[in-house]
């Protein structure tokens, strides 16, 4: 089994932010309405932050992270323009074989 993708950077820098719009959160809940803080919303509001956060990483990681067998290609060339061609075309033989039939 592969081991999950982990940048302990990014990280740590996304549930920072999370704990803090969290802790802003209950702020402005308090001063705006009658809310008022149980155990259960600091316990469920940890958890929550850190499963958060662990997604935001997981989508600001790099392709690399997340398939390091796999090599990629950019898109643009040498002048910064993106190369037009092969978008859409299907890689798989497999598609070309039920168009055939």
């Amino acid at each position: 089994m592969r081991k999950l993708p982990f940048s302990a950077g990014i990280f740590w820098t996304v549930l920072v932010i999370v704990a803090v719009l969290a802790v802003l959160t209950f702020v402005l809940l308090a001063k705006f309405t009658e809310y008022e803080r149980t155990t259960t919303d600091m316990v469920g509001t940890t958890i929550s932050s850190i499963l958060f956060a662990y997604l935001l990483h997981l989508w600001l990681l790099p392709a690399e992270y997340l398939h390091p067998d796999e090599e990629y290609e950019d898109e643009y060339d040498e002048d910064g323009e993106y190369e037009e061609g092969d978008e859409g075309v299907a890689d798989n033989d497999d598609d070309a074989d039920r168009n055939e039939d």
